[in-house]
């Protein structure tokens, strides 16, 4: 049997076994695919055929069965295995391909430096080894590749696609522009340099450094629409509004239907106006009522401006957009919880399976969920996105221990984060979490476990010291070690009001009463929580300052008018037999 149809047989299995696709790099070409075509054409057949060995022949043969059973790491051992020893062309594409489906960045990238290898002058193999050195997160050899398909092809978007890395090392930094500096550009694709710096200062908010180079690089090209985008942008960012929507304004004279320039000014209209934002998007939908992209941000600001039913349109014709459907659902959700739909707000809640707004869509259908029909039937459903989606796992738990706090069921609360805890030994937000329910609860010893477990974990945690400093203050005599807890995390975090409002009653409870009232007024200025307001109050109490400590409770009753600790400390002191 030959390599030729070997590969063809392979390849049909591919495509049977799976719908797997690959990711084509934004803006560029697209990777060369051909060879995933069923049939083979005239001209390969006229090809001499290419004799492969046996043993080669039997890894191919063993790496089609594992595709067909779609067992895709057998699959890809053998064909990798193969690409290394024969270095045949087609066979390096399809191992990368399938390193690709299987999101394996080690081989992707091991396959695409055999590609270029094999074959130095094929724009799709410098654009697969762009790509796995992006996703490897490698911008010094991105660079090389992305820079060699710009100089060739004329391509800004290759050069741009490196921007993709995060370069967060300061002397990685450093390295970084001097590279660029010394890319071998010629001609005026020298330019790409100013562009390609501007990305990367911008991206380490270094805006004016960002700005000089994107007006060098406009400069040369003084109407590329990405120059201009990303000049309006640092412009804004650096909040010289009117300069950012004025370079916009002459741009559009100019290229009156860029859609991109014109997204861009709207954006940054509506900051300002709703109104002039609608406009500019209504002008763009004229001409694509089906562009969803438009019409998801006429419903953001159409709800913005309280117009709900105008809003509700919008979202819903965004929800068939597979990147958009998430959050327009969530939307949908909000706004027919706030209309009293319950039912239907229920729908769109449970159709956020994803994006950022996942968790809290999850928090809120549990809630509606819990209050209109049972508190059961909303456990099952946290437990079912569980086990569905277990990356999202930890924030689950807590989502269900919050949701038995809220309707009085602390019990309960403190098992789920101990399941969770089980599954996911030491993880700091459940643990975290655990130890104040367990404070809340009065079990002492297990929120001290808790916290002291965390501090094991980073000693230098301003919020884990002042829970773990104000736990032992509340609920043991240990005040000294209290005190010196809080005081460290007080040095780490000076301008925290809940330290500052530990630190005031600690010193409170070590009989320093005036000592503890600065840091409480301090505290209570900088945050008028009901808690610190509690604390003020008994200190003002116990200094004789009757009328003070009344009138913080007062205020802060009316916010919170059932708040615990206000009414359990006035309770405590017999304040409310002086207002008698």
């Amino acid at each position: 049997m030959t390599l030729t149809k070997i590969i063809g047989i392979l390849f049909i299995s591919v495509m049977a076994a799976s719908c797997a696709t690959q990711t084509t790099l934004p803006g560029l070409t697209p990777i060369d695919r051909s060879l995933v075509n069923h049939e083979i054409s005239a001209d390969q057949a006229k090809r001499p055929l290419k004799e492969i060995p046996i043993d080669a022949l039997y890894d191919l043969l063993v790496g089609d069965i594992a595709l067909n059973r779609n067992q895709f790491n057998i699959a890809l051992e053998k064909y990798t295995h193969q690409a290394d020893a024969t270095g045949d062309i087609e066979i390096i594409k399809l191992a990368y391909g399938i390193a690709q489906y299987l999101r394996n960045d080690a081989v992707l990238l091991e396959m695409a430096k055999k590609w270029v290898e094999v074959s130095p002058q094929d724009l799709a193999g410098h654009q697969a080894a762009l790509e796995a050195y992006v996703v490897n997160n490698d911008v010094f050899g991105a660079l090389d590749h992305g820079s060699w398909i710009y100089q060739r092809y004329d391509d800004i978007d290759a050069l741009v696609f490196i921007g993709s890395v995060k370069v967060l090392d300061p002397k990685q930094i450093q390295r970084l522009h001097v590279k660029i500096d010394n890319l071998a550009l010629t001609g005026d694709k020298k330019s790409g340099k100013a562009l390609l710096a501007a990305i990367f200062y911008e991206q380490n908010k270094q805006l004016l450094k960002s700005e000089v180079k994107i007006r060098e690089y406009l400069s040369l090209k003084p109407s590329d629409q990405r120059g201009i985008l990303l000049l309006s942008q640092l412009l804004h960012q650096q909040q010289k509004y009117d300069a950012a929507i004025s370079l916009l304004e002459d741009a559009l004279e100019k290229r009156p239907s860029d859609r991109k320039l014109r997204l861009q000014y709207a954006r940054f209209l509506a900051t300002a106006s709703a109104s002039l934002a609608i406009a500019q998007l209504e002008l763009l939908r004229s001409s694509d009522s089906a562009d969803q992209e438009v019409n998801f941000l006429l419903a953001l600001l159409h709800l913005s401006q309280g117009q709900l039913v105008t809003a509700k349109t919008f979202f819903l014709k965004t929800t068939r957009t597979p990147n958009l459907s998430a959050n327009a659902h969530y939307h949908l959700g909000t706004i027919e919880e706030q209309q009293n739909n319950i039912n239907q707000a229920i729908v769109h809640y449970s159709s956020v399976r994803f994006g950022r707004n996942y968790t809290i869509a999850a928090s809120k259908l549990s809630r509606l969920l819990a209050k209109y029909r049972s508190v059961e039937e909303a456990r099952q459903y946290l437990q079912q996105r569980r086990a569905l989606q277990p990356s999202k796992a930890v924030r689950l738990f807590q989502i269900e221990s919050n949701l038995l706090l809220s309707v009085a069921q602390p019990t309960e609360a403190l098992m789920v984060l101990s399941l969770g805890l089980e599954r996911f030994p030491d993880n700091p937000d459940l643990l975290y979490e655990r130890s104040l329910v367990a404070g809340q609860q009065d079990n002492f010893v297990l929120a001290e476990n808790d916290l002291r477990t965390l501090l094991s974990q980073d000693k230098k945690n301003s919020a884990v010291l002042n829970a773990l400093g104000y736990t032992l203050s509340v609920h043991s005599d240990r005040q000294e070690e209290a005190y010196e807890l809080i005081m460290k995390a007080y040095k780490i975090n000076p301008n925290s009001p809940a330290i500052i409002d530990s630190l005031g009653w600690v010193l409170f409870k070590l009989g320093q009463p005036k000592a503890a009232l600065g840091h409480l007024n301090k505290a209570y200025k900088m945050m008028a929580d009901p808690e610190i307001a509690a604390h003020l109050g008994e200190v003002n109490w116990v200094m004789g300052n009757v009328k003070t400590a009344m009138q913080v409770w007062s205020e802060a009753l009316e916010q919170r008018p059932k708040h615990k600790t206000i009414i359990a400390t006035m309770e405590r002191l017999g304040a409310f037999e002086d207002v008698k």
